[in-house]
């Protein structure tokens, strides 16, 4: 719109933007006019549903929408205007007025800023102690639970200690037991076979005897019938008498050992 308006130097009537102050000049010799701009869209198009419509009607503008033209002095009429010595007092002092209130709102802004910066500062510092001291009780909590898991732990071992050598003395005095009824058993059965050895022995040496005296008794045999014999000769009676006597010398040799091998034992 404002680039048709533009085109046939017409002024537009709309509310300028509230940051630019634009004063538009118009031609004394052109005629103004009030810009109505209504749009009913292409011909033979449907109307659609929310759509927007506007036309363009263009009339003279009336007395209250003109403005006189403005006037700019020149930059020479600038240059050559001089100043009072009270009006450039009142400037310096404007000018002092509005430098101090800058410099108070500087100082009030530096005050709000360095406010916040403290409220800032206390609450990190409060959230700093308040995590410290909760780290703190985790921690002594956390030293008392290990402090009494070890005081269990500990109480456990003992526990185990004391069942262990319970263990070890009830496993020596079964081997002490062990230890002994096996010396009593083998003591008896030491004594046992000493007996048995000892009536073996008894009986080997009353066979012995009895074999002895048999062959003793069968000498005495011999030797009388040997006397009854009056048919029997020198030479023979000395065979047989030497024969006699070599038997007794080793009966005696063997019985001899013997009892010298059951001394031993």
């Amino acid at each position: 719109m404002a680039s048709v308006c533009n085109l046939f130097s017409f002024m537009c009537m709309r509310e300028p933007p509230k940051k630019k102050n634009v004063q538009h000049r118009i031609h004394p010799n052109h005629q103004a006019y009030d810009a109505v701009v209504v749009w009913n869209g292409k011909e033979n198009q449907k109307a659609k549903k929310n759509g927007i419509s506007f036309d363009v009607i263009l009339k003279p503008a009336t007395a209250e929408t003109m403005k006189p033209p403005i006037h700019f002095s020149s930059l020479g009429e600038v240059k050559r205007r001089e100043l009072s010595q009270e009006q450039i007092e009142n400037k310096l002092k404007k000018a002092e007025q509005r430098r101090s209130l800058i410099e108070q709102e500087k100082k009030e802004q530096l005050a709000k800023e360095r406010e916040k910066v403290m409220k800032v500062v206390n609450k990190a510092q409060n959230v700093n102690e308040e995590f410290s001291k909760k780290t703190k009780e985790k921690l002594q909590r956390a030293m008392e639970i290990r402090r009494e898991n070890r005081e269990n732990q500990i109480k456990t071992l003992q526990g185990r200690l004391r069942e262990h050598s319970q263990k070890v003395q009830e496993v020596q005095r079964a081997g002490e037991e062990m230890v002994r009824s096996f010396e009593a058993k083998s003591e008896m059965k030491l004594s046992q076979k000493m007996e048995v050895y000892e009536e073996n022995r008894q009986s080997q040496l009353k066979s012995m005897l009895a074999k002895l005296q048999e062959h003793a008794y069968h000498i005495d045999e011999v030797c009388q019938s040997g006397e009854n014999r009056g048919s029997t000769t020198d030479d023979l009676q000395e065979q047989l008498i030497q024969k006699m006597e070599n038997a007794l010398r080793n009966r005696e040799e063997q019985l001899r050992a013997l009892q010298e091998r059951l001394a031993e034992h």
